[in-house]
């Protein structure tokens, strides 16, 4: 059980490398209003904006074109590609290993259909990870990036999935049932309970911490304002004072 869930989310953080590295929206992605950095930085938020906009003019068509030619930059029609080719990724690669796995003496014997089996799935697994390199990459640069993508993710995907077809049968009925039970309870609770399906609560809470803030300095400035205010009534007062006993 925990070398089948190890290796199924060292394929699915394989499979979101290749899929968030050609996503167009990650690079031009507009921070959060600030006024301080957006007094700062004019020029560079009109450069954003404009390159985001060529993007989003660049993404309007799709064909045969798009797919042997791309553009310069990643699309939305370029990043769905890549999602699509990644999940049939997943399964040529997922046949592939129930061949070698299960047809190994057919393989061996050197049977027609499980030669011609193979080199199909050899053959298109090379064809959908040239025609991912082949799409524009997102250039956004981070602490760490995966080197050789799409060439590593894929070897990686490869190699655990291999690695969990050669489990036995009752590890996989064990997995399926806490998978089911774990789907269960997420579309039934999770998924409506989640931060990410209530992005107002963040929005909220800085609205709620702003009026906090705005109402403190509020209070404080009042505060001032009647100090001076008692201050300046008791002027006349000590001046008096002190002129009676001079």
């Amino acid at each position: 059980m925990m070398s089948i869930g190890t290796l199924l989310a060292y394929s699915l953080v394989a499979a979101c490398v290749l899929i968030l590295r050609y996503q167009p929206g990650l690079s031009y992605e507009q921070p959060k209003y600030a006024p301080e950095k957006e007094a700062l930085e004019p020029c560079a938020s009109a450069e954003s904006e404009s390159t985001s906009q060529v993007t989003m003019l660049q993404g309007q068509g799709f064909g045969l074109s798009a797919l042997f030619s791309p553009s310069a930059l990643p699309t939305k029609q370029s990043a769905s590609l890549v999602s699509f080719l990644v999940v049939f990724l997943a399964f040529l690669v997922l046949g592939l290993s129930i061949l070698t796995t299960y047809g190994v003496q057919a393989l061996a014997a050197l049977e027609a259909w499980s030669l011609a089996l193979l080199l199909l799935f050899v053959l298109l697994f090379f064809v959908v990870i040239l025609t991912i390199w082949r799409q524009p990459q997102n250039q956004h640069k981070v602490a760490f990036m995966v080197p050789f993508v799409p060439f590593l993710p894929a070897v990686s995907i490869l190699v655990n999935i291999y690695l969990m077809v050669q489990l036995s049968e009752v590890t996989w009925i064990r997995f399926s049932i806490w998978m089911a039970l774990g789907f269960l309870i997420y579309f039934t609770y999770g998924i409506r309970h989640s931060l990410e399906s209530n992005p107002r609560d963040e929005d909220d809470d800085e609205d709620s911490y702003s009026d906090t803030v705005n109402a403190a300095t509020e209070e404080k400035s009042a505060f001032q304002a009647h100090d001076h205010h008692q201050r300046n009534l008791s002027l006349p007062f000590i001046l008096s004072e002190k002129t009676s006993e001079c």
